[in-house]
């Protein structure tokens, strides 16, 4: 099947905004996918996600549309568009046309992310994404969350998962054991290691960290502390991506204690990343790359991932 066949963007379950990006009755502008999006939280609490432009006369709905009660209000003429997308309300008009309506994304908050659905066709979600139990509970503290954008497309990030030889160089790390395999919308990667820490010393360290289809990884580390990390990344257009990175950390002896951690502990995976960050935004991605035997799984994960790009209706 040829590039130009599939779509462009893969499909799956994409994080748009943090949780605590979007207080109730905010709005929020943003592009994804190469169209423009607009976030907004009723005052309900729920989050939902709509096109832009107004189907009325292409007022964007996210530069002044403003929230009342749950639904959103365009700020061009007033017209009022639910969660669903269906208008609600048009201040001036005797009957509300039958095909006003905005597309409305399907959309899902869970773990502290608001995620939507993407698929070029329009089909159905085919998979879901994990349930953080620990998340929202007493025992752990909440994300601290980074966001970054960058310069590359998706394929670049994923392979990060396969991709072992990449560890000494670019992250100072030994890895001891390195595992890895694929069970339909998911990959895994297993490892133990020992990280030599930019501020001195090392962290002997095992993690799991796995894929939930192309944009949604959650890693288990067991380390000097206990924790979650969070990476997902979703397309802008097709050279640009937004990335949420969050760490979540489990409370050792008191919270107070354990939040004196997390600035340092995220310092340090930051670090780690926007080592990453300076390889992927000037480097080449190599359809057929020249790989040895010591690179790691990275043709096992390509197939993986081509799942995700579907053919174009």
């Amino acid at each position: 099947m040829s590039q130009s066949a599939v779509s462009v963007y893969p499909r799956g379950w994409f994080v748009v905004a943090f949780s605590s990006e979007l207080a109730a009755g905010q709005v929020k502008s943003a592009r994804y996918f190469g169209e423009e999006l607009v976030i907004f939280r009723g005052e309900d609490g729920v989050a939902h996600v709509l096109d832009a432009y107004c189907v009325h006369m292409g007022a964007n709905l996210g530069a002044g549309g403003k929230v009342c009660g749950n639904n959103l209000r365009c700020p061009f003429h007033a017209w009022q568009f639910a969660g669903s997308g269906e208008c609600v309300e048009i201040p001036y008009a005797k009957k509300i046309p039958v095909k006003a309506r905005q597309r409305a994304w399907l959309s899902r908050e869970v773990n502290g992310v608001v995620l939507v659905w993407h698929d070029a066709n329009g089909a159905a979600p085919d998979y879901d994404v994990p349930t953080i139990v620990e998340h929202g509970t007493e025992a752990w503290l909440p994300w601290t969350e980074a966001i970054y954008s960058i310069k590359t497309q998706p394929r670049e990030i994923v392979e990060n998962l396969a991709d072992r030889g990449h560890f000494p160089a670019v992250h100072l790390t030994d890895i001891h054991d390195f595992a890895f395999d694929v069970d339909g919308h998911t990959a895994q990667q297993r490892v133990k290691g020992t990280a030599h820490l930019p501020g001195g010393g090392v962290d002997n360290f095992s993690s799991t960290t796995t894929y939930h289809g192309p944009g949604f990884l959650l890693m288990r580390m067991d380390g000097a502390l206990q924790n979650y990390m969070l990476i997902a990344h979703t397309p802008n257009d097709t050279q640009t991506l937004d990335l949420r990175m969050g760490v979540m950390l489990k409370v050792v002896g008191s919270r107070a204690k354990t939040e004196g951690y997390v600035a340092q502990y995220l310092a340090n995976l930051k670090a780690g990343f926007e080592d990453d960050i300076r390889i992927w935004e000037t480097k080449l991605y190599r359809e057929t790359p020249m790989l040895c035997d010591g690179d790691g799984p990275i043709s096992q994960l390509r197939r993986w991932y081509r799942q995700f790009y579907v053919a174009s209706a």
